[in-house]
């Protein structure tokens, strides 16, 4: 099959302004299936379904679902395909064109004009870590931990400011999870994009990748007997390197599997605030 009989399914389910419209709100952030039936309240919640299934066959949109909830989420490598296929191959030319028409205005007659249009291509990539971690407290014991005394159990290397001096999660939405290191100064890991008390988390933002278009990390908590099963996943699409998945699968194995682990069982603090 061409490239371009491969993409007609993207170009029909763009073709539709509510499919265009939806992928607008989850260019935002994932969104449930109810969510998005309530954003459209001149469609029934059956013609949402199939708009979204016309962009799940496009594969613009991956669906995870999460106990009896739906949730939607943008997958931007198909409309990186049509980028790479229809305006990568005259992006260049027209860059190249106005850069010599600027340099001839600009530059005195007879100096050398010599242009190179040699340019690195944009590679993006997806990573996806999945994990899970069974601690021994009670779901109200994790969720606290993981809401309200972040600074105990995340410390280095896990950090973006050169001397840190808090990691501070605010538990609502759209509240931030930020590191604090001076007067006013100090750097953004995410946002809190959907929390559920003592069941979830869900943080959207870069999480100090520098390369991510689109980043989510979401933490689900069930209770498993007198212990507590936290499901653990991020996804992530950009310019990001080839060890980035290795990368970020280990960091999160340290933080949550050992760090946020040890601190909720026995108090063992290996954070920024050690005492």
């Amino acid at each position: 099959m061409r490239q371009s009989d491969e993409l007609n399914p993207v170009w029909k389910a763009l073709s539709d302004p509510t499919r265009r419209a939806i992928l607008d709100l989850l260019k935002v952030r994932p969104h449930t299936t109810g969510e998005l039936s309530a954003a459209f309240e001149h469609l029934s919640r059956f013609a949402v379904m199939k708009h979204l299934a016309v962009l799940e066959g496009a594969e613009l949109v991956v669906v995870r679902p999460q106990g009896r909830e739906r949730w939607n989420q943008l997958n931007v490598v198909p409309l990186q395909q049509i980028y790479e296929r229809w305006l990568r191959p005259y992006e260049a030319r027209w860059a190249s064109s106005l850069l010599h028409l600027k340099q001839f205005i600009e530059e005195p007659k007879g100096e050398n004009m010599m242009v190179d249009q040699a340019k690195a291509p944009v590679m993006l990539r997806r990573i996806q870590v999945e994990q899970e971690v069974t601690i021994s407290a009670a779901p109200e014991r994790v969720f606290a931990a993981l809401t309200s005394q972040v600074s105990a159990w995340w410390g280095a290397p896990y950090l973006l400011t050169s001397a840190p001096q808090a990691i501070i999660l605010e538990p609502t939405v759209g509240g931030r999870l930020y590191e604090v290191s001076g007067e006013g100064e100090g750097a953004l890991w995410a946002t809190v994009t959907a929390i559920q008390k003592n069941q979830r988390l869900e943080l959207t933002g870069p999480i100090g990748m520098s390369g991510a278009l689109h980043s989510v990390v979401s933490f689900t908590l069930e209770p498993k007997g007198e212990a507590t099963v936290v499901k653990l996943t991020h996804h992530a699409v950009g310019e990001l390197g080839e060890d980035t998945e290795a990368n970020y699968g280990a960091g999160w194995q340290d933080l949550v599997g050992v760090r946020l682990k040890a601190f909720v069982e026995t108090g063992e603090r290996q954070g920024l605030q050690k005492s």
